[in-house]
């Protein structure tokens, strides 16, 4: 009994001295190994198709309606009131919603003569802010080789011109061919009218003085009437 005892209490030291030997005698940590290779980068997604175009929107309520009867281009060209030169152009194409205001007739009394009366606006004539333009001729012997262009009238109103550094001024001028203290050098070119579509066609340009204008100096003005017109049957004698 002793025996197995001390066989016992001998075997409990050996593993216990095995152990210490063992722990001491670990070796120094090794050299840190090379650095592993980087992976490989994840594939990038596939982008997305692009979406359809949406369609556009259609023009607003009475667009169509009121530019379908042609327009006017009106081309300004002088100084502002500071002495800088400018040209300025712009296209009227916006006819009026009440149809005297767009109109031609033969006058009852007097010799062969047809009277052209029209407005065109810039914007929609519901707007606020009117700025348009009114031109009135007179044409005696229409289509005749006598043919002659009598009266002309071109006003201006409520009319912007905004130039490229920012500086504004504002047109509001009658211009009548009969004012010849400042009105000159009408010059009307490649006119026409066909009486069965009232189609009317024709070029202007004339000079005004500097005291006839807003601008304070001399002033050219010109431009193209294509447009169609209303003939009024109860005309003016």
């Amino acid at each position: 009994m002793r025996t197995y005892y001390f066989r016992t209490i001998a075997k409990v030291i050996f593993m216990y001295c095995l152990v210490l030997f063992l722990v001491n005698c670990e070796g120094d940590n090794g050299a840190i190994g090379p650095a592993g290779e980087n992976g490989i980068n994840g594939v990038d997604g596939i982008d997305g198709t692009n979406g359809t175009d949406g369609t556009n929107g259609e023009n607003g309520i009475g667009f169509d309606e009121l530019t379908k009867y042609g327009s006017i281009t009106l081309t300004l060209n002088g100084k502002r009131p500071d002495g800088i030169p400018f040209t300025d152009t712009a296209t009227f194409k916006f006819a009026p919603a009440q149809a005297p205001y767009n109109i031609f007739y033969v006058p009852s009394l007097g010799p062969a003569s047809i009277f052209f009366d029209t407005y065109r606006f810039l914007g929609p004539p519901g707007d606020t802010y009117h700025a348009g333009i009114r031109i009135k001729l007179k044409v005696n012997d229409p289509g005749a080789a006598s043919q002659v262009f009598e009266e002309f009238a071109l006003f201006i109103a409520n009319y912007p011109v905004i130039s490229d550094d920012l500086k504004y001024f504002e047109i509001t001028n009658g211009f009548e061919s009969d004012n010849v203290a400042v009105f000159s050098n009408l010059n009307i070119t490649n006119y026409s009218f066909n009486e069965e579509t009232n189609h009317l066609i024709f070029s202007f340009s004339f000079d005004v003085a500097a005291a006839g204008n807003s601008t304070g100096n001399d002033l050219t003005v010109s431009g193209e009437v294509d447009i169609i017109l209303f003939e009024d049957l109860f005309p003016p004698d």
